[in-house]
């Protein structure tokens, strides 16, 4: 093969490829092809995507829209409120996962409602912790009135033995004024 024709088939080849890239876009999930990632060989699958596990049905999954909901008005209202999902009319028609979620939402929802109205284990235990720590509340609540009892007593006998002082005092000072003992 001479220098010229090496072109040629080179270039041949490059054409064909921009031609396949342009023909065939590639969807989500598929790999590129052998061919594709620049190689020289050809490969015998050229109509077979890389992933093996990427179907025709999951191109159309893909390309197919997310289905409506069936009542149009209560669309935007469920949307809104994230308070309960919407339950189907017949349960058979959801998928394994879907009836596992629903399954687990309405646990969940028995349970929450249980823990309210103190039914379970755990509101139980919190009910004691919560009685625990209200009889310390109480119990430091009395040592601090006892406390703070204490203290005003001290504080009115020491004023009571301060005005007793200052009495004295007074005392003293009126009977040097007016001539006391030794004085004279």
């Amino acid at each position: 093969m001479t220098r010229e024709e090496r072109k040629q088939e080179a270039k041949r080849r490059k054409e064909a490829a921009i031609a396949r890239s342009k023909a065939k876009s590639r969807l989500p999930g598929e790999m590129p092809t052998d061919s594709e990632d620049g190689s020289e060989e050809e490969s015998d699958d050229d109509g077979m995507p890389a992933n093996p596990n990427y179907t025709a049905k999951a191109r159309a999954q893909a390309a197919a829209p997310p289905p409506a909901p069936a009542d149009a008005d209560a669309a935007p209202a469920a949307s809104s409120s994230s308070a309960a999902p919407r339950k189907p009319k017949d349960a058979s028609q959801l998928s394994r996962r879907e009836r596992e979620a629903l399954q687990a939402q309405q646990a969940k929802e028995r349970y929450q409602k249980m823990h309210l109205e103190g039914k379970t284990d755990e509101a139980r235990a919190d009910m004691e912790r919560l009685k625990l720590v209200r009889a310390e509340r109480a119990a430091a609540e009395q040592v601090k009135k006892a406390e703070k009892e204490e203290k005003d007593l001290v504080a009115k006998e020491k004023k009571e033995q301060m005005e007793r002082m200052e009495r004295m005092d007074r005392q003293r000072k009126a009977k040097a004024e007016r001539g006391g003992k030794g004085k004279k």
